[in-house]
């Protein structure tokens, strides 16, 4: 997901991410984003505490733990929290079970995306004003305010001409 982090940035998005394993880490600065503190994520967990300046919280893997972490998280940051949705066959204890808004529908699951885009599928960032390629998902819109608003399970978003959009390609 750290294409999808590089697609917000150049969207003009500040982007923070957090990972557990170094590997995964050590990417996502070699990549050039932002990462979270190690400790951030406990921080997030503790009922008495708050997250100042996190405007929204997008949980990109569909286990388990993001599952438990969306409900628990979601009061302790100034805006919503999103996950991908799991799998249809999931076996998983809380995943499939979980309310909240789903990131991209249920159709782009964080298996199907991740096979797209092991087939050569990519991340692109349009304006708002030019028309959607037939071969392209709309995942979010940027609003000219900045605000980022993303496709979920319940809601579908037609860029506006001065928002802009980022899209994945087809593979």
């Amino acid at each position: 997901m750290i294409g999808l982090g590089k697609a917000l940035e150049a969207a003009g998005l500040d982007v923070l991410m957090w990972a557990g394993l170094e590997e995964e880490r050590e990417r996502i600065t070699t990549a050039g984003i932002e990462l979270a503190r190690g400790e951030m994520l406990a921080t997030a967990t503790n009922p008495r505490a708050r997250l100042e300046g996190v405007t929204a919280v997008f949980l990109l893997t569909d286990d388990d733990f993001n599952a438990l972490a969306s409900t628990v998280i979601k009061d302790n940051v100034q805006g919503p929290v999103y996950r991908v949705g799991p799998p249809r066959d999931s076996h998983g204890v809380v995943a499939p079970y979980t309310g909240g808004d789903i990131l991209f529908g249920h159709a782009l699951v964080r298996h199907r995306l991740a096979a797209r885009y092991e087939r050569g599928a990519r991340f692109h960032v349009q304006p708002g004003s030019q028309p959607i390629p037939a071969d392209r998902d709309i995942l979010f819109v940027v609003r000219a305010d900045g605000r980022l608003v993303p496709v979920t399970g319940t809601r579908t978003i037609t860029p506006l001409p001065d928002d802009t959009a980022v899209l994945m390609g087809s593979a």
